[in-house]
């Protein structure tokens, strides 16, 4: 059976791990000197795809979204808050997924929206697709077929996921339980993941994952995921 090994990149952007951000994870910043670490002495061959997943609203539609019932205005496109707080060191097959909700698996619905600026429209129309370059992207491809193009049928490559990023208890949730779904083993690397209000360990005890810890999910130190053989 093929192996697909998937390295995703949640949220990592300024709005969260900066102190100054409009919706900053308590402790998040403490996470951004060790994910650049990580990503320096991770090997360019140990993942056939990094997946780089960008909290992305937009002022003109934010108010009607479910997270303007819980939170203030955040990583809006174009904008400091939107920007990544981490270097991304050129690993080999990155890619981009931009969502204006919890979960990177949610439906797309897209709103007749009228934008002023012509670069916040085509970033709107990118929602939800896997993408080259966030802002100006040469491949545009909708998430479903991109997945299914990396395993058709669904059922003939083993996929593995390391998960690294913010917020412990919303995106990280909601992208780990997408991931089970698809039959794929999840592993968080819990030093470079920060919740809102539970942190992955307390995540990972509720009864609701009793049924696949730790056979395909488990939470690891990223130091401890480098010292893992590469057939692990």
């Amino acid at each position: 059976m093929n192996r697909i090994k998937i390295l995703e990149i949640g949220d990592m952007q300024n709005g969260f791990t900066r102190e100054d951000g409009n919706l900053y994870v308590p402790g998040a910043k403490d996470l951004i000197s060790p994910a650049n670490e990580f990503l320096r002495r991770v090997g360019n061959d140990v993942f056939d795809l990094v997946l780089v997943v960008l909290d992305t609203h937009f002022r003109e539609e934010y108010r009607e979204s479910e997270e303007a019932r819980q939170f203030p205005l955040h990583c809006e496109y174009g904008t400091r808050d939107w920007e990544l707080s981490i270097a991304l060191p050129g690993l080999r097959n990155t890619r981009y997924l931009m969502k204006n909700n919890f979960s990177m698996w949610a439906d797309p619905v897209q709103r007749d929206l009228s934008f002023t600026d012509p670069a916040k429209k085509v970033a709107y129309e990118n929602l939800f697709h896997i993408l080259d370059d966030p802002r100006d992207p040469t491949e545009r491809t909708p998430r479903d077929e991109f997945l299914d193009a990396i395993n058709p049928g669904g059922a003939s490559a083993e996929i593995e996921v390391i998960l690294m990023g913010v917020a412990s208890d919303y995106c990280n949730r909601y992208s780990m339980e997408g991931w089970l779904s698809l039959g794929a083993r999840v592993t968080i690397l819990q030093d470079l993941t920060k919740g809102i209000g539970k942190e992955t360990h307390e995540i990972l005890s509720e009864d609701r994952y009793r049924r696949v810890v730790p056979d395909r999910l488990r939470a690891i130190g990223w130091k401890d995921h480098l010292r893992e053989p590469a057939d692990a």
